[in-house]
């Protein structure tokens, strides 16, 4: 019996060749690519059905086996148990010899071509011809392209790609030239990129005497790499060039044939040390950005059994760990080898598949994991597993047969979450450095997108607005490796300003122009490639995380993320999970008494955006974050409170999702929630120092959106007056502070404090004081510079408080410009010396000077208590307002308060009527200094 599977498969008994129908023939080929192991029911099954999208009934399947069994053993006697095709516990095995399957043999001549090729030329051409004899077309036939013949297809093409080099190889060191020539040619048109192929090529037409021709394949050679791959010849082919060049006596020596050649200008130098095996990428780009890296994993795996290079999509693991191989290759002196996983589905074809890469052939009998864990057992190897992520729960039991106690072989594997195996050492793998505010000195991210450009467009001239363009790009991708080269690769056809302009509005769209078609297409294909291993729940919160810009608690995410038909209970686990899994960064909290906070690549959120809107999510998620902000601001302190600054510190650290639903209600869709925003976090940004920011709101709040409230609208706007006052356009704050208490004129009662605090910040913001003559009068003091100058006023003659120095907060980062923040007690005024001296900082320049010295001031006020000018009920709402005369002349020193003059300022009855006033406003206050 000889089985056919090189090509349609054909069952061979005496002479006499039988075809199998369909699903018989899916049977055998399932079979035959597991030769002498057990395969599952379902595994046949799922094999049987696969182009019928349905799965038929066991005794259908036996039918099928029934009639392979027939075709096997034909003369077999009734009632006797079959010897090929055998039934198992749960299964079906195919007992073959290596002379009885094409595929079987093919592996067999294979391996023995590759151990002679050194020793015995001749015999391992001769096996190299027998086994591409047995190739008659695509293996298992028709089943070829079936999912899960992908691994054993590839394999067998891999090796037969490798038996025609190696034919090519010992034609030459037979000195076969002619043929080599043939044989050589017909490889450079099937294997355009391989440069052992093109040295080949080029070693046969030198030793045939066509020396033009074989400079001329050497220029061929270079053309293609540069037009397909961007790069150059590797230094075999150059140094194979070179030799050419000088026309090299030892080029015509057989053994001379190996593509690896010495340099012309040391023929009779020593040979260089054997490398090991290996299947690494012979040229690749240079590795930028990771040298430390690339030295600690270098350290790390050749100490230990299994090393995880874990990270986001695109943030270079394969290109690093290729490195890393390349690097430490030399103490694996048995081979170093990567296999990619990316395109394996079914866990049961990575065995198949490695086994393939490291050239074993298929045992008679026993399973490919045990012929693996035989093979390593003496061999010192590398195995480089690149994208294991979708494979990880399933590839625990391999890594555990390959890293046996006995085994020497260590395993580099590349993933996007941990494969936990015992003793695994996981590297997390973040992006590049970014240009951070503008400095592009030190930047991993910018030196990687510049070197892209220049290789993409070596004319293209960079001047310092490109490089700001170039650091835009860097930030807006999150300095993620894929995505750079992806943007750079456009400088073909695209400047940098339309390169930025895409990154800033879709970055996941930057898609790979040429090249090979895999899931690495697009950023938004490599991120999908993460997105679709997620359990439900963990896809409902990576998309729902989609609107929360920059930094995040873990408070925040579960509010926002937190609704039907999710708890806000799951999302601290989710957020851990999506961490595990690379689709969020957490940011762990370096001092004592902070919180960690998570964040969501720009690529990634641009991914997860495109989710919520195509769950139709999109307006309940930023309704969440908006109630969230609500309860947020909701808990804010009084000014002065001693949970103020925690409660600055709590908002500073979840500030970007309050610019956002700023952005959302204040430029995308305006709405009330802006005012009701800014007139309760404008304190904010004085204390933190970002008034520039703060400003830049403030402008787009005022005038109102339709629909806010008018006391939010009107502190808003009174905000803002305040702002324009710091940064000296007193100009345009005085309108806006007219306008303002307009607005203020029907306070709510549970906004009153609010507003009394916010008077008190405005009030005193600095401007131009009225320069008081010598000898001022009563009421001055001296400067000590030879002019006078009010009591409460600065010696630098400006407005200022109105209050003791001692009692002003003096940190240089907690003050705007123009303004000092208020002491704790300042809260405490009362209502109606606020609006007093709030009118009194809003009166023209000069209009203190119409009497001279302290004539503008009325005698003493002895009139006593009047509790119906300030009632206790005002008291009690946080102390806003003094009780009576005596309090407020004993907080004085003693000394009686003076009134001011000058009309009531617009609003103020309706205001002191809010406060519980039933006569005039009453009296400003000052210090006597």
């Amino acid at each position: 019996m000889r089985i056919h599977d090189l090509g349609p498969v054909e069952v061979e008994i005496d002479g006499r060749r039988t075809q199998l129908g369909a699903r018989p023939q899916a049977v055998l080929a399932v079979l035959l690519s597991h030769a002498n192991e057990r395969v599952s029911v379902a595994a046949l099954a799922e094999a049987v059905w696969a182009d019928s999208g349905r799965v038929g009934s066991q005794s259908t399947l036996e039918s099928h086996v029934w009639r392979v069994r027939q075709v096997l053993e034909p003369d077999r006697p009734h009632r006797q148990p079959p010897r090929v095709l055998l039934t198992e516990s749960g299964g079906y095995r195919l007992a073959v010899d290596v002379d009885q399957a094409d595929s079987l043999e093919f592996l067999d001549l294979a391996g023995r071509s590759r151990d002679l090729v050194d020793a015995d030329p001749r015999r391992s051409l001769r096996c190299c011809e027998e086994a591409l004899a047995l190739w008659r077309g695509d293996p298992f036939g028709a089943s070829a392209d079936a999912l899960w013949a992908a691994a054993a297809v590839s394999r067998l093409v891999e090796i037969r790609e490798q038996v025609q080099i190696r034919r090519v190889q010992a034609l030459l060191a037979c000195g076969e030239v002619d043929r080599a020539v043939v044989d050589s040619g017909t490889l450079t048109r099937h294997l355009p990129l391989n440069e052992d192929v093109w040295a080949q090529r080029m070693t046969a037409l030198y030793r045939a005497g066509r020396l033009d021709e074989a400079l001329q394949a050497f220029r061929t050679a270079r053309d293609l790499m540069l037009e397909e791959l961007g790069l150059d010849p590797g230094p075999t082919l150059q140094n194979l060039h070179a030799r050419i060049l000088a026309q090299d006596e030892d080029l015509h020596h057989p053994q001379s044939a190996q593509p690896t050649a010495q340099p012309a200008s040391s023929p009779t130098a020593a040979p260089h040390p054997v490398r090991p095996a290996t299947n690494l990428p012979r040229r690749l780009p240079p590795l930028i950005g990771r040298g430390a890296e690339l030295a600690s994993l270098t350290a790390l795996i050749a100490d230990h059994g299994l090393v995880t290079v874990v990270g986001a999509a695109g943030c270079g693991k394969t290109r690093l760990a290729i490195e890393v191989a390349r690097h430490g290759g030399e103490t694996f002196p048995d081979g170093v080898f990567i296999v990619d996983l990316g395109s394996v589905e079914q866990s049961g074809l990575v065995a198949e598949l490695v086994a393939s890469v490291i050239g074993l052939a298929p045992a008679p009998a026993g399973s490919v994991e045990e012929q693996l864990r035989q093979h390593l057992a003496d061999q010192r190897i590398l195995l480089v597993l690149d994208n294991c992520e979708h494979l990880a729960p399933m590839l625990y039991d391999l890594i555990m047969e390959v890293l046996d106690d006995d085994s020497d072989t260590h395993v580099l594997a590349t993933s996007r979450e941990p494969l936990a195996v015992p003793g695994e050492i996981t590297w997390p793998l973040d992006p590049l450095i970014t240009p951070a505010d503008g400095d592009r000195a030190g930047s991993t991210a910018l030196e990687l997108f510049l070197a892209r450009v220049r290789e993409a467009d070596p004319t293209l001239a960079l001047d310092d607005v490109s490089l700001d363009l170039a650091a835009e790009i860097c930030n807006d991708v999150d300095g993620l490796p894929l995505a750079l080269e992806l943007a750079a690769a456009r400088v073909r056809t695209a400047s940098l300003s339309e390169i930025a302009d895409q990154v800033r509005t879709d970055p996941g769209g930057l898609r790979r122009v040429g090249g090979r078609g895999d899931h690495r297409r697009t950023l938004r294909q490599v991120i999908e490639w993460s997105h679709r291993l997620l359990e439900p729940e963990e896809r409902l919160v990576h998309r729902r995380l989609s609107v929360l810009r920059g930094a995040f608690t873990r408070d925040c995410a579960a509010t926002v993320a937190g609704f039907a038909p999710l708890s806000p209970g799951r999302v601290p686990d989710l957020l851990e999970s999506l961490v595990s899994r690379s689709l969020l960064l957490a940011l762990r909290a370096e001092e004592p008494g902070e919180e960690s906070t998570f964040r969501q690549l720009a690529t990634v959120r641009a991914h997860a955006a495109l989710a919520l809107r195509e769950a139709d999510e999109s307006v309940a998620t930023i309704d969440s974050r908006h109630d969230w902000l609500r309860g947020m601001l909701a808990r804010r302190p009084g000014d002065g409170r001693a949970d103020e600054h925690g409660w600055f510190r709590e908002l500073d650290v979840d500030f970007a999702t309050v610019r956002a639903s700023l952005e959302s209600t204040l430029v995308d869709d305006p709405g009330p929630l802006g005012c009701f925003v800014l007139s309760r976090v404008s304190n904010f940004w004085y204390h933190r120092g970002r008034m520039i920011e703060g400003l830049k709101w403030l402008q787009l709040a005022v005038p109102a959106p339709v629909g806010s409230d008018p006391t939010d609208a009107a502190m808003t706007e009174l905000n803002l007056a305040a702002a324009e006052g710091m940064r000296g356009r007193f100009d345009s704050s005085r309108p806006l502070f007219d306008h303002a208490l307009a607005g203020l004129e029907e306070v709510p009662p549970d906004r009153l404090t609010d507003v009394v605090e916010l008077l008190a910040s405005a009030a005193l913001v600095r401007r131009p004081a009225p320069q008081l003559p010598d000898g001022g009068g009563a009421g001055t003091t001296s400067s000590g510079d030879g002019r006078r100058r009010r009591p409460g006023l600065p010696a630098d003659g400006r407005r200022g408080h109105l209050l003791r120095r001692d009692r002003v907060d003096p940190a240089p980062d907690q003050r705007g410009a123009g303004h000092r923040a208020l002491p704790p007690r300042a809260g405490r005024r009362g209502a109606a010396d606020l609006l007093d001296l709030l009118h009194h900082a809003r009166r023209p320049v000069g209009a203190d000077q119409r009497s001279r010295g302290g004539a503008d001031l009325e005698p003493p006020d002895d009139r006593g208590p009047d509790p119906a000018r300030c009632p206790s009920g005002v008291d009690a709402h946080r102390g806003a307002c003094a009780v009576d005369h005596g309090h407020r002349t004993a907080a004085r020193g003693g000394r009686p308060v003076r009134r001011l003059r000058g009309a009531e300022p617009p609003g103020r009855t309706r205001l002191a009527r809010h406060a519980g006033h039933r006569g005039p406003v009453g009296d400003g206050a000052r210090e006597s200094g």
